[in-house]
């Protein structure tokens, strides 16, 4: 007697339910018939509720996408189809938004949204996107949080001034950016950069197993500014310089740096910089500058180098002497000079091989 209202009652729920579900899904492209589509990115992004994820149809996309509200952005594989790419706009970029530690910022995709947004499995490319006057970012989370996973960020380039993945804070709150499982490649200025602004928020980047190459034109891998970062388990290469730690708090583990000039500058802050492997392209492997708070370098493998650890200051390195450096337990192999600190650091034991000078002060 009760069986069919039972039966009715559990089809309604599954049904609702099942409703429910493909409410929180939207599409961008004909791909997902089933679900509510838009025939750009933009139109996406400002028309589906908070907290919804849109799923990117293989293609090209020539838009700036601006994202002001939480939500997932997603491209979807369809077998041997194309990638879902934001492309540059056949007018070039001409959108920008002001950001007073960045500057002027031409943006790819831009987020501004008070909860995170998430990117992944796209590409974001951007080929004859150059000429505007200012920065060109790929992805630029400004006082923004979220996560950039399984993505393509690329040829980001503007006379010196391309960024592939920028992320700054000016706003009270915290926020944090993590970029994971991604490549950042063929930029000419800086491939992942995280400023804080002065007496704001702090920006956390969290920076794990990228492939970061600036096609032998980038000038710094990664530049963190005032804030704090976990860099972890990258590989960075094809540019002139490795990483860039401006007073901030950075732990640097398991990456594999390779640069022709130095591959790991540090000024001041309380940096972990530990177990990488280092090739200095027969330049500096890491310098240290100013004063550190319990900064540590210690078990790195240091290879083909100039100078291995330089702590001395002045010349073309932009900041005072080291002080306040622990750098223990390295491997150094292939050096004209190993350790190179002044007083107030401790700097041994280290493991030397073919190493010319072993341990030096500054003359």
């Amino acid at each position: 007697m009760f069986r069919p209202r039972f039966i009715a009652i559990v089809t309604l729920a599954v049904f609702l339910s099942a409703f429910s579900f493909a409410q929180t899904k939207y599409a961008v492209g004909t791909c997902q018939p089933k679900l509510t589509f838009y025939a750009t990115i933009s139109q996406a992004v400002s028309s589906v509720p908070s907290g919804a994820t849109i799923e990117v149809c293989p293609g090209k996309y020539p838009e700036q996408v601006l994202i002001t509200q939480p939500l997932t952005l997603e491209g979807i594989a369809l077998g041997s189809s194309d990638a879902a790419a934001v492309t540059v706009p056949s007018g070039g970029l001409t959108q920008n938004v002001s950001d007073p530690t960045a500057g002027t910022v031409y943006y790819q995709i831009l987020v501004q949204a008070t909860g995170p947004v998430n990117i992944s499995n796209l590409v974001v490319d951007g080929t004859n996107g150059s000429g505007p006057s200012g920065v060109v970012a790929g992805i630029f989370y400004q006082d923004a949080s979220g996560t950039v996973n399984d993505a393509s960020v690329r040829n980001q380039t503007n006379s010196a001034q391309g960024t592939g993945v920028l992320a700054t804070t000016t706003a009270a709150a915290a926020q944090t950016v993590t970029v994971e499982n991604s490549a950042v490649r063929g930029f000419d200025n800086l491939g992942i950069n995280g400023i804080s602004g002065q007496g704001a928020g702090t920006v956390t980047a969290k920076l794990t197993s990228n492939t970061i190459d600036g096609a032998g034109i980038g000038l710094i891998g990664i530049h963190i500014n005032n804030a704090t970062s976990t860099i972890q388990s990258n590989v960075i290469t094809g540019v002139s310089s490795g990483l860039s730690l401006r007073l901030s708090t950075v732990s640097v583990t398991a990456n594999i740096i390779s640069t022709p000039e130095f591959a790991v500058q540090v000024t001041g802050g309380s940096n972990t910089i530990k177990t990488n492997r280092i090739d200095a392209g027969g330049d500096y492997g890491v310098i240290l500058n100013g004063s550190a708070t319990s900064s540590v370098i210690e078990s790195n493998t240091i290879v083909n180098s100039g100078f291995a650890v330089y702590g001395c200051g002045g010349g073309n390195f932009g900041g005072p002497a080291a002080s306040g450096f622990t750098v223990t337990g390295n491997t150094i192999t292939d050096a004209d000079e190993g350790v190179d600190m002044p007083s107030g650091n401790t700097f041994s034991p280290n493991t030397f091989h073919a190493t010319g000078s072993e341990v030096g002060g500054c003359d």
